[in-house]
């Protein structure tokens, strides 16, 4: 298992690989879709096509993340998320393993070319591979990710992983207010308002997020496990 530092340099080293200005440019088209989900499609569209996604609870009210077991259409089992901001889509993560990460790197080769950058080419389960186009768009594959998102999804995606767990759970939002309906603000008001008027009480010990949950609360906060996916 990899050290602390070392974790903390690959949850680096992939916000700099997408975040950042590209050195190059990919010569092919660039994406437009993941997993049959175009950029800018609703959140509604995205459960159309997707029922059983649920929403992570790390989402808050500015970016969110909703995830499922497995995307159609591949012939390789693969767990993914799709971010949300404003109420569309503008990226998404497919979470790599040993059964589908070579599944995923050739078919990407396959799809926009070369990458701009790449290390330990020859074994997709190490390797580190950027394609980057002039509209923003990014893809990137490294730690057991691969990573897709448009310039204004890389930049909210990144606010979001540096804001970290500070904010409180009413700024979390939900599925209603991640599509732009706020029927619960008076009653989340009032609510807070009882809640400063009652005894504090020691919160509870939470259980130990896992899953897509348990990678997110990993990255955000550069702590001890680069991936949480626990089957």
């Amino acid at each position: 298992m990899a050290s602390a530092p070392t974790r903390v340099a690959i949850v680096g080293a992939c916000a700099i690989a997408l975040h950042s200005g590209p050195a190059f440019t990919a010569m092919s088209h660039p994406p437009s879709e993941l997993g049959g989900v175009p950029f800018g499609a609703s959140l509604q569209e995205l459960k159309r096509q997707y029922p059983e996604v649920s929403r992570n609870p790390d989402s808050d009210r500015q970016f969110q993340v909703y995830q499922m077991s497995a995307l159609k259409g591949v012939s390789a089992k693969s767990p993914a998320a799709f971010n949300i901001y404003k109420s569309r889509v503008v990226g998404g993560q497919i979470l790599l393993d040993s059964y589908n990460a070579r599944y995923w790197y050739d078919r990407m080769v396959e799809r926009y070319g070369k990458p701009d950058s790449c290390s330990y080419c020859t074994d997709p389960e190490l390797v580190s591979a950027s394609w980057m186009w002039g509209n923003g768009v990014r893809l990137h594959i490294g730690g057991g990710m691969l990573t897709m998102l448009t310039e204004e999804g890389a930049t909210q995606r990144n606010d979001w992983m540096s804001r970290g767990t500070s904010n409180a759970s009413a700024e979390n939002g939900d599925e209603e207010s991640d599509i732009g309906e706020q029927p619960r603000r008076f009653a989340q008001k009032k609510s807070r308002r009882k809640a400063a008027a009652a005894p504090s009480m020691a919160p509870a010990a939470e259980p130990q997020p896992t899953g897509w949950s348990g990678y997110y609360h990993a990255a955000k906060n550069k702590v001890d496990h680069w991936m949480g996916w626990s089957k």
